[in-house]
């Protein structure tokens, strides 16, 4: 894909991932094969990008995180969606929203 829609992936993912939490609490892993799958392979995020933004919305209260064995030796990180983060969720998702007709307009040369 080229950079520019590395540059817009990079600035929906946050949406997408407060989006996939609200259903159920998922490890970094299902979250990046959550957006692969749900995007038919369009959109892909690489673990090492996922987590600095999981890393973002933990510091800021709008995601929590826990861990739970996963084996003898290994353990999973899960992430959960907090209030918080449910109302960040709602006004993000309306700005894209906005954004996004807004665009639409444009691009069928219409008035907003």
């Amino acid at each position: 894909m080229s950079q520019n829609i590395d540059n817009f992936k990079r600035g929906t993912a946050e949406l997408l991932v407060l989006h996939l939490l609200q259903k159920e609490d998922l490890y970094g892993y299902q979250i990046t094969h959550a957006f692969e799958e749900k995007s038919g392979g369009v959109y892909t995020v690489l673990e090492g990008s996922l987590y600095p933004i999981l890393y973002k919305l933990t510091e800021a209260g709008y995601i929590s995180d826990y861990v739970v064995p996963a084996g003898k030796k290994r353990t999973r990180r899960y992430y959960h969606l907090e209030e918080r983060g449910r109302e960040y969720y709602r006004e993000i998702l309306g700005e894209y929203r906005a954004v996004s007709n807004a665009i639409e307009c444009i691009l069928e040369g219409e008035s907003v």
